[in-house]
């Protein structure tokens, strides 16, 4: 640890810590919507999808949590990171969550993206869940959802790569929660294209698009707005009826060399900034002409289990693993959204 005084004298070490304590039992209530008016928001938006008004609406809910002692976020944070290993663990400006969806990572000229769309709840008997996995990899409501998604993603990401490479058909992600459908789409960047928002530093030849310009250029995707996307975030904003605050925008990091790595602020919750015992919990889910929103809302009672389950002092379950866990090549996975350990010349913290 480097000190500086002006005096001369060195100060002393810091205090320790106070230890991450659990916030204990929760209540749960619900937000600006209760189910049931949120089940007929989503029937609303169903019906206005298949009168041709758009292609996919995603409809975000909130719970309101109050917990017996003060949350604190490291404990918070600990749990998830514990529960969810596959998964970005994040805190940005009182946003506390686990996400799953990488919305890009630029590294040594190369950028990825997980898309995450078409969801299936798991119910904790493995012959069941690949009974479920096989379903959803065959259904074709979640199909169409990923299908969208996956365009969204490839055309924001298409004028700042060189070449792209989509995969032909989607996996299946296991989470301890849920299963979703998943494609790892990569692209080399194009070092000849300068954005507005980059610096000269952040290429080898001075130009190039940053981590963060090429997360402004992919946000929102067709994955937590919908399609076509203005229209799309329109409606949503009329059906939800509530602000979504920092909710499934991008989170992540950048180096002052250019790279980085952005998730998008997915199964997170939102600290009261006034209430220590107060929390906003959030969920979305993809509709579509198929959609049914009583299996909507399920969907997304299971999405708020790791935002949720964290706050309870429930024991943490055995790890369970995500299949698969890695990126393609060059595009290593990391269980927080930190910079790479090595060192490297410029890089921010």
């Amino acid at each position: 640890m480097t000190t500086v005084s002006s005096s001369g004298v060195r100060p002393g070490a810091p205090p320790p810590p106070s230890p991450a304590l659990s916030p204990g039992a929760a209540t749960f209530s619900d937000g600006v919507l209760t189910a049931a008016e949120w089940v007929a928001a989503v029937a609303e938006v169903v019906r206005r999808i298949r009168a041709g008004e758009v292609s996919k609406v995603v409809m975000a809910r909130d719970v309101d949590v109050r917990t017996q002692r003060p949350l604190d976020v490291r404990h918070l944070l600990g749990r998830l990171a514990a529960r969810y290993p596959a998964c970005w663990t994040f805190s940005v400006d009182r946003l506390v969550g686990a996400t799953p969806e990488l919305l890009v990572r630029r590294e040594k000229g190369l950028a990825a993206s997980r898309v995450l769309a078409g969801t299936i709840r798991r119910t904790g008997d493995d012959a069941d869940d690949l009974r479920r996995a096989a379903q959803l990899a065959r259904s074709s409501k979640d199909l169409e959802e990923h299908e969208l998604a996956v365009a969204s993603l490839v055309r924001g990401l298409r004028p700042y790569c060189a070449s792209i490479n989509v995969p032909e058909a989607p996996f299946v992600l296991h989470l301890p929660n849920v299963m979703h459908l998943a494609t790892d789409v990569t692209g080399v960047v194009d070092g000849t294209f300068g954005h507005p928002s980059t610096f000269p530093a952040h290429s080898r030849d001075g130009r190039g698009p940053s981590s963060l310009a090429l997360a402004a250029a992919l946000h929102p995707t067709a994955a937590v707005g919908g399609t076509p996307t203005g229209l799309a975030t329109q409606i949503l904003a009329e059906a939800e009826r509530m602000d979504r605050g920092r909710y499934a925008g991008p989170v992540g990091w950048i180096g002052a060399d250019g790279d980085g790595e952005w998730g998008i602020g997915l199964r997170s919750g939102e600290l009261s900034a006034t209430d220590r015992h107060r929390m906003r919990l959030f969920a979305g889910c993809g509709v579509v002409a198929a959609s049914d929103p009583e299996a909507e809302l399920a969907e997304s009672e299971a999405k708020l289990r790791p935002c949720g389950r964290p706050s309870a002092a429930d024991p943490v379950p055995p790890h369970v693993p995500c299949r698969p866990t890695s990126m393609p090549p060059g595009t290593p996975s990391r269980s927080t959204m930190e910079p790479p350990r090595r060192a490297r010349s410029g890089r921010s913290p």
